[in-house]
């Protein structure tokens, strides 16, 4: 191919206007849209603790009934001694760690 044939072939292709009505439909809308989808601020923590305070409560109360449940739970020292089965030292002793 020479020079002339090839300058012919570009004048051709810049004289050829595409059709760019499909890509113009809403371009103003989807500019904007990603312009303030990059400007969103980001969720606070406290938001997102908030949504799953649910969960969080539904855990706190298995534990708390299965703590309640448990048969020879390890607490029954504690229990006793605040209850009056047993005198103050003991309650002392187990709260403080010190064995007399």
């Amino acid at each position: 191919m020479n020079d002339d044939q090839l300058k012919k072939l570009f004048q051709a292709a810049r004289e050829v206007k595409p059709d760019t009505a499909r890509a113009e439909y809403g371009f103003e809308t989807r500019l904007l849209a990603r312009l303030r989808a990059d400007h969103e601020p980001a969720t606070p923590w406290h938001a997102v603790v908030w949504k799953l305070m649910p969960m969080f409560a539904a855990i706190v109360l298995a534990l708390g009934v299965w703590t309640a449940i448990e048969p020879g739970a390890s607490s029954s020292d504690l229990q006793s001694a605040l209850t009056g089965d047993r005198d103050d030292k003991t309650l002392v002793s187990y709260l403080t760690g010190e064995t007399q």
